[in-house]
């Protein structure tokens, strides 16, 4: 493992086959407030390369985002998904959501709830795209043209997954991090769960791409390759 950062973490995403984006908090003088830098880490040479902030919007929400962001001022601290049709998902941790058409004007609102409890996170996958459910112990996926619950994974008398913090997809498999030191995977064909990863420490995200992987955890974040 190599450590690319010590600060914390608001937003990771794939950037290409061979890098990702990495959105660092910079605590500004009143600390309430931050200040947010963006880079991509190279996984082959494992440097980080300063990025522009257009060229992170244009990634996160695609050609729309200039609407996006002026209907969303935080648009670093939220996940967002550009689904099958072009129309661009967003999901706060709070479990606020929205969903703007392919013109960028936000043609619903409101919040994602399993049991009256929050969902969020945000994992795309084709027509479909995963969640998490931290209180009821879940993973859930929704169909995307329907915007509805397609397949729950674990669940409150389950140990399955133990307060999930974190979900991902790659390659079709989805990653969720789990039991505080665990990621564990569904199997994106059968849909089976086992442990992928455990680490000594906390992890609160982890993201794959293909040999690489990209791990938050409580003492930086960490660039793995082929899990070491």
């Amino acid at each position: 493992m190599i450590r690319i950062s010590t600060k914390e973490i608001a937003d990771i995403l794939k950037y290409n086959d061979s890098k990702a984006i990495i959105v660092e908090k910079t605590p500004l003088l009143n600390a309430t407030q931050f200040k947010a830098s963006y880079s991509v880490v190279n996984f082959e040479t494992k440097t980080k390369e300063v990025l522009t902030k257009n060229a992170y919007l244009l990634k996160k929400f695609g050609p729309i985002f200039q609407n996006v962001i002026e209907t969303i001022p935080n648009f670093v601290q939220c996940n967002s998904a550009i689904l099958y049709d072009k129309r661009v998902l967003v999901i706060y941790p709070n479990g606020e959501a929205g969903i703007f058409d392919r013109e960028g004007e936000l043609s619903w609102s409101g919040y994602f709830t399993y049991h009256d409890e929050v969902v969020n996170q945000l994992a795309l996958d084709g027509k479909y795209y995963w969640t998490i459910c931290p209180a009821e112990h879940c993973a859930i996926r929704y169909s995307a043209q329907t915007m509805q619950v397609d397949l729950r994974i674990g669940g409150k008398e389950s140990t399955t997954f133990i307060n999930p913090t974190h979900i991902s997809i790659d390659d079709g498999d989805v990653y969720v991090c789990s039991h505080g030191n665990k990621v564990r995977k569904i199997d994106g064909m059968n849909f089976t769960v086992s442990d992928y990863i455990q680490f000594e420490e906390n992890v609160k995200e982890y993201y794959k791409f293909g040999k690489y992987a990209i791990a938050v955890l409580s003492s930086g974040t960490y660039l793995l390759e082929d899990n070491k």
